[in-house]
């Protein structure tokens, strides 16, 4: 191999790398970055490493060759690349949207909105809530959680009366924890991963709407194996009129950006 690209996030190491015509995408957590270095420099001695994200400059790979990739044209020209891939290109312009640590919004390769709401909220909260950090054990928890028993929707307040808006829509995120101690961890994780796809939802269709798009492609680690959160941002496309597009190897985006810049 010749480039490895990697994208030195918030909370993940993402690499990126082709041997023998085949793409191959690995991931690290930041906090491990010592073991992310060694394991770099046997992978391939003589290869050129290009790299992105905010955490680059703790990536100490003196002696070797390295170039660093400005983070928003990585992830633009790996989501590129990824929707040319796997063969999902919209067919007008759209609104990229990274789901990380936090999210950032990009139209025409500029980043045009954000918010810090993202995986770090849902790792963050997540620990304060069930005492569980492991991302992927977070995800399971919430498959098995009953949102509703957590959030309050509007016919939990209209009762029998008719309701002028959506009767499923949340009135109130974490509504009824005040009061229905019946509520379980897995429940207030399917709770919070609610908000955080509501939440993001919102910021990002004002956003494609500012720019004149119904089309949006989500992107990001927080979207990996997280099929919870996807569900979020599909339920709304009838209702807000947006299409919602999901890439299989979204998380790695700026990883491979980064490897194929020149």
């Amino acid at each position: 191999m010749k480039r490895i690209g990697i994208d030195a996030g918030g909370s993940l190491v993402k690499v990126a790398f082709e041997e023998k015509g085949k793409m191959h995408l690995k991931t690290y957590s930041s906090y491990k970055m010592d073991e992310v270095i060694q394991w770099l420099k046997t992978l391939s001695p003589y290869a050129s490493f290009h790299i992105t994200g905010g955490r680059t400059n703790q990536l100490n790979l003196e002696g070797y060759r390295v170039y660093t990739i400005p983070e928003f044209n990585a992830i633009v020209e790996g989501t590129s690349y990824l929707l040319h891939q796997e063969r999902k290109l919209p067919q007008n312009n759209y609104l990229l949207v990274n789901i990380g640590t936090g999210t950032s919004i990009f139209y025409n390769e500029n980043r045009i909105s954000g918010t810090g709401i993202g995986g770090g909220l849902l790792t963050g909260l997540g620990k304060l809530l069930t005492n569980e950090s492991d991302y992927n054990q977070l995800i399971q928890m919430a498959k098995q959680g009953d949102r509703t028993k957590s959030d309050l929707l509007v016919r939990d307040i209209y009762n029998d009366s008719i309701s002028p808006i959506d009767e499923t829509l949340t009135a109130a995120n974490f509504g009824k924890v005040g009061f229905n101690h019946s509520g379980s961890k897995e429940d207030h994780i399917a709770a919070l991963i609610q908000l955080i796809g509501e939440t993001i939802l919102l910021i990002s269709n004002a956003a494609a709407q500012s720019v004149n798009t119904s089309q949006i492609v989500f992107i990001g680690g927080t979207l990996t194996n997280n099929q919870p959160l996807k569900e979020v941002l599909l339920h709304f496309q009838e209702k807000m009129n947006y299409t919602a597009t999901f890439l299989n190897n979204g998380g790695h985006a700026g990883a491979i950006g980064a490897m194929l810049s020149t």
